[in-house]
């Protein structure tokens, strides 16, 4: 028996043929981690505060302790080992809403805002020096947050926490007589989010493309399957690029470029752990000449262009290390920035450029000599071409 005639439909194609094997995957189209606390005023009933200030009337029993405890949370791997738990919770509070956020880098994007609820059960016991207990609370402790996620049609949702800590702020150790009433507790929630969908994919992370339904079948099939779309990717949003290098320290010295005499001290930390999040870079500018019409500033970056950073060899032995961004100084005025820093054996080299939207120079401190204090660039990733020196 043949098949019916199929209709016309597009099949999609590998963009080359490196593999013959097709794998199914959780693709992950965004991830993101984040610490949310929350505050407790936790109050002990009478009852509670004649037992506390029973224990506290014997010195054998003294000093008491509040303990904190929180439940355990599985491991981050096996991620099979992370199903759901009586004593916390993460759950999705209503409907996710489509939104058009602004990038770090500049741009914007459509993304997905979806409301989180995180709850966990805290027993708080109050234990003498013996390590018994003396008197316990229990109470719920929970935090509604929101996300700005890739978080598109098709996709699943996973949102697991990874730690519970709570801690009391102003000490945990009961010394004296009258036992406070009531004390803080701090709540904090270690949160992994993860937004999946099921692909197929080639090992070299392509989408692979399903085979044509050639095979004879034993009998006619009366409905047509819907051709295999994937869902939307968002390629701005997550996986972020990482750096090739970064560049931390501190250092000064005086400028070398005429128009702009004086003493500039830099402070910078880019891409740590080999990413732009968390970057940060300013310095400080003291003016020698008071008749060249500059005065002293300061300046702190505010965003960082990953297309811009370059890391090239200088020298025998030395790397540079460059970058463009943005941000303000003191005054408020907002520039644009170019960086350079220079790390070679024999020392440091730094230039930094401010100018403003039309492009026209605000502050330029030509090659700086670090005279002071050193500025040190580390490779991210290894490069045959590249010769990157570390300090000890």
């Amino acid at each position: 028996m043949g098949h019916k005639p199929k209709p016309n439909r597009t099949i999609p194609t590998a963009t080359n043929s490196l593999q013959d094997e097709c794998i199914r995957v959780q693709k992950v189209y965004d991830w993101v981690t984040d610490q949310l606390m929350v505050s407790k005023n936790i109050q002990f009933s009478e009852d509670q505060l004649e037992q506390i200030e029973s224990a506290m009337e014997d010195p054998s029993r003294r000093p008491l302790r509040i303990v904190a405890q929180t439940p355990e949370a599985p491991p981050l791997f096996p991620l099979a080992d992370s199903d759901h738990c009586e004593e916390f919770l993460c759950e999705q509070v209503g409907e996710k809403r489509d939104v058009n956020v602004v990038l770090p880098g500049g741009g914007y994007a459509d993304a997905q805002l979806v409301d989180l609820l995180f709850t966990t059960d805290v027993k708080v016991r109050v234990v003498d020096r013996n390590g018994q207990t003396v008197t316990e609370v229990s109470c719920n402790a929970s935090v509604l947050e929101s996300f700005v996620l890739c978080y598109p049609d098709g996709t699943d949702l996973y949102c697991r926490i990874t730690k519970i800590i709570a801690r009391i702020p102003s000490g945990t150790i009961l010394l004296n007589c009258p036992v406070p009433q009531s004390f803080d507790l701090e709540v904090i929630f270690c949160v992994d989010i993860q937004v999946e969908a099921e692909v197929k994919l080639e090992v070299l992370a392509k989408f692979c493309s399903p085979r044509d339904n050639d095979l004879i079948a034993p009998e006619d099939v009366d409905e047509w399957c819907p051709p295999i779309t994937f869902p939307e990717q968002c390629p701005d949003i997550f996986p972020r690029p990482s750096c090739d290098c970064t560049v931390a320290g501190e250092a000064s010295g005086s400028t070398g470029n005429g128009d702009y005499e004086g003493n500039i001290s830099m402070k910078l930390n880019i891409c740590p752990d080999c990413s732009l999040t968390g970057s940060n870079m300013s310095f400080t500018f003291n003016d020698s000449n008071m008749e060249d019409g500059t005065m002293d500033f300061s300046f702190t970056a505010e965003s960082f262009d990953q297309d811009s950073l370059v890391c090239v060899p200088c020298g025998d032995e030395g790397v540079k290390f460059m970058i463009n961004g943005s941000g303000r100084m003191k005054n408020g005025i907002r520039c644009e920035f170019k960086l350079a820093v220079v790390d070679t054996d024999e020392g440091n080299e730094f230039e930094v450029h401010l100018y403003d939207r039309r492009g026209e120079t605000v502050f330029n401190s030509g090659v700086v000599e670090a005279e002071t204090g050193g500025l040190t660039i580390d490779n991210c990733i290894n490069f045959d071409d590249i010769k990157y020196k570390k300090h000890h």
